[in-house]
């Protein structure tokens, strides 16, 4: 009974973890997708303002939630698992409502009452509209945070991972719809974007009335702490607090790696319009330059976030390996990591660039920016190596390293800012992201290096350096024929088509030769071996597919 017990804790654990990880990457990739229309539909202004307003949101988010619905999860699975009642539990919530109530609404007040000098800040103030609009969701999203770490912690991931998706999918939906009546309307540039911003929070209140609805269902019966004698040998109010003490215990070490990202996207925001008008620019022609600026961001995001969940895949392999003390097998997986996150990084940053212009074309109409978009877009390398190698260092216990790296990074972009972007424009801001990321991916890569390093067994630096050499075989071939492609599709075409259906055709059609070359070129020449594969969670298949497919060298099989 107690074998079958754990197996269906394993069973509803390893499923609730994929549903979450899957309604995650939906969910992100939804709300990465969603700037395509956006820019089609408004342009490139009004683009511009979306990008750099939503990092003041995401930064005001992660200042008011804190990593509380991680905490939350956890403590409500402890109390569950330690039999607690009911009473116990919902005190933990109320907690978290009350906690997440506070910051919320102060962090609405702040962003309301800022918003006119931060559009001053950022250098156009058509922004200030935008943020006051967007604050109103910081009324209601914290909330849904807190009520999501519930569920979580009662074990309905599906709850919780369905939540994630509805609240996207309204976003969208509003979005879309402001956008068409605003156009018709005539709206100016400023209404439309303040008009785009209402979707968060009607996402985020839509998500709070679900919620509301399935726990006055599920919970009707049940009596809320502080009516019901719940620990009646302590005040309710001192109850709370050590509550909420707890949960910012809990929630500060997630709420450093959270902030990271926005900030980075905060100090584009800060930087780069402001410093287009000392250069000479008006200020819609400075914000326009900046949805130009911003038009590779989604696919970049895309791609870190794909090489991002390789590497949480990954992770809990290292977990395993490392707390049984299997050192080789550890060693094969750091080392595996290692290169499949410098070569999958270059592989995409090369197709990127080689690409840009037929995917500028595709995706937002003209070729404005092109150069800044293949800029931007090398900036994939080390975005995949810093997303790759973040959950391997958390996993061997070097928690606090990946968000300081990240925050080195973004201060490092600001300083870069400052000297190339009155210059260079948008390109100086691209180059400056390239290095400050680039920076950030070396220590980390280093970091790692020297974890695996401590594993290795004799003679491995040779392997290292053939593995090596195949990888930059892999990516010259995968060069090569993308380039051929691009050229002979080119002329194939010529005028048959209209230029941006051409520009899809070439894209799409370069991404798919560039991915299938690379990957074809780089496992026959032994970039990974047979042994790495099986020191994965169920590597031995893929290791058999591979030899079927006759794409491992004659000594891998």
């Amino acid at each position: 009974m107690g074998r079958k017990r754990k197996r269906t804790e394993r069973h509803w654990w390893r499923n609730g973890v994929v549903l979450m990880a899957g309604a995650a990457l939906v969910s992100k990739l939804i709300g990465v997708l969603q700037k395509i229309p956006l820019q089609n539909m408004a342009g490139d202004r009004v683009f511009g303002i979306y990008n750099a307003v939503y990092p003041f949101y995401q930064l005001m988010a992660v200042l008011a939630t804190a990593g509380v619905p991680t905490a939350v999860s956890i403590m409500i699975a402890q109390r569950l698992r330690m039999g607690d009642t009911q009473e116990e539990v919902n005190t933990t919530l109320w907690a978290a409502l009350w906690m997440l109530g506070i910051t919320g609404l102060m962090a609405f007040v702040f962003m309301w009452l800022s918003a006119g000098n931060t559009a001053v800040w950022i250098g156009d103030k058509a922004v200030e509209t935008s943020l006051r609009t967007l604050s109103v969701a910081l009324l209601f999203m914290p909330v849904v945070a807190a009520l999501r770490g519930y569920w979580q912690g009662r074990g309905l991931m599906g709850l919780s991972a369905g939540s994630q998706l509805m609240e996207q999918l309204v976003r969208v939906c509003v979005m879309l719809l402001v956008l068409t009546l605003g156009l018709s309307a005539s709206w100016n540039d400023a209404a439309l974007a303040g008009g785009v911003m209402l979707g968060s929070a009607a996402g985020a209140a839509f998500v709070l009335i679900v919620y509301s609805l399935i726990r006055r269902r599920r919970s009707g019966r049940e009596r809320l702490p502080g009516k019901t004698g719940l620990r009646r040998e302590q005040p309710l109010l001192r109850v709370l607090l050590r509550e909420m003490r707890e949960l910012a215990v809990l929630a500060l070490p997630a709420a450093l790696a959270a902030i990271v990202v926005p900030v980075a996207g905060v100090v584009d925001a800060f930087t780069v319009p402001s410093m287009l008008q000392e250069a000479g620019m008006g200020e819609a022609s400075a914000m326009h330059q900046f949805g130009v600026y911003s038009r590779a961001q989604p696919l970049l995001q895309l791609v870190v976030m794909v090489a991002g969940a390789i590497g949480a895949a990954l992770a809990p392999g290292l977990v395993a390996s490392r707390a049984c003390g299997e050192h080789g097998v550890l060693h094969e997986r750091l080392s595996l990591l290692i290169r499949l996150a410098w070569a999958c990084g270059a592989a995409a940053a090369l197709g990127l660039v080689l690409l840009a212009e037929p995917l500028n074309v595709m995706f937002y109409k003209d070729a404005q920016g092109t150069r800044a978009f293949a800029i931007v877009g090398f900036t994939a390398l080390a975005g995949c190596v810093s997303a790759i190698i973040a959950p391997a260092l958390q996993s061997l216990g070097a928690v606090r390293v990946p968000a300081a790296l990240l925050l080195l990074a973004a201060l490092l972009k600001g300083a870069l800012n400052a000297v190339l972007v009155p210059s260079l424009g948008i390109e100086g801001a691209a180059f400056s992201g390239v290095v400050a990321l680039s920076v950030a991916a070396l220590l980390g890569a280093a970091a790692l290096g020297r974890a695996a390093a401590a594993y290795a067994p004799p003679g491995d630096g040779a392997r290292r350096a053939g593995r090596g050499r195949a990888a930059v075989l892999a990516l010259a071939v995968m060069a090569a024929s993308v380039t051929l492609t691009e050229r002979a599709l080119g002329a194939a075409l010529g005028e048959a088509l209209p230029p941006r259906a051409a520009a899809a055709a070439l894209a799409l059609t370069g991404v798919a030769v560039g991915a299938c070359v690379f990957a074809a070129v780089g496992l026959r020449c032994g970039m990974v071996s047979a042994q790495e594969l099986r020191a994965l969670t169920g590597g031995d298949v893929w290791a058999a597919r591979l030899r079927r497919w006759r794409l491992l060298p004659r000594a891998e099989r």
